[in-house]
């Protein structure tokens, strides 16, 4: 089915999925619920990167697709043809290879070859753990509380007031070179003497005025 997909141009796709008027677009009934069906599924797999609860999904959206390795066949499907733009991610793909070793597992399983299934097992295992490993620990992305005390001094901080009045003398200078109102400088520079904390080293008439 996925080839039959992959012939038609992707104007009539697109068509068809803004319309969902397979009979003017002139896709055939099999063809159109494949094409809602890989659809869901590419939309599914952004939000469930494991394929088995990406499939388990689109069968609550789908009924009609009793299986579950036929929903996963969608999953994989629509990987397959939403890739051309190589946006899948490497998690993506691991989860993807992940789940085909162990549906080998399970081939094997049902044929009592017990090694190889062993062997599938353990290639699905690595898988997984490299998927696991790309993805960012939510802890780490966390506001970090800081506790600041009320007795910080500007030396404490590597700071001299010698480096703080030398910022305020270069602000001045900007501010004051500026084309702008009296009124408008006087307010610059006494927010930037807030900024600066300079009221304990300069005059205060100074920074007001």
């Amino acid at each position: 089915m996925l080839q039959h997909l992959q012939q038609l141009p992707i104007e009539i796709v697109q068509g068809y999925l803004d319309s969902r008027n397979a009979k003017a677009a002139g896709i055939k009934p099999a063809l159109a619920a494949y094409i809602l069906q890989i659809n869901d599924a590419y939309n599914l797999s952004k939000k469930y990167r494991n394929v088995s609860e990406c499939a388990k999904q689109l069968q609550l959206l789908h009924p009609e697709l009793e299986s579950l390795s036929v929903a996963k066949s969608r999953v994989y499907d629509a990987i397959e043809f939403f890739n051309a733009d190589c946006t899948v991610t490497a998690p993506a793909w691991n989860s993807y290879y992940a789940d085909m070793m162990k549906n080998l597992a399970d081939v094997n399983l049902v044929a009592q070859d017990l090694k190889e299934a062993r062997r599938c097992l353990e290639r699905a295992r690595e898988y997984d753990l490299a998927a696991s490993a790309n993805r960012i620990d939510p802890r780490r992305i966390q506001f970090k509380h800081q506790l600041v005390s009320p007795d910080v001094q500007l030396a404490r901080m590597g700071v001299t007031p010698v480096g703080v009045l030398r910022a305020w003398e270069e602000a001045k200078a900007i501010i004051k070179s500026r084309d702008i109102s009296q009124g408008e400088q006087k307010r610059l520079l006494t927010e930037t003497g807030r900024e600066l904390d300079t009221l304990k080293y300069t005059d205060y008439e100074e920074v007001e005025g």
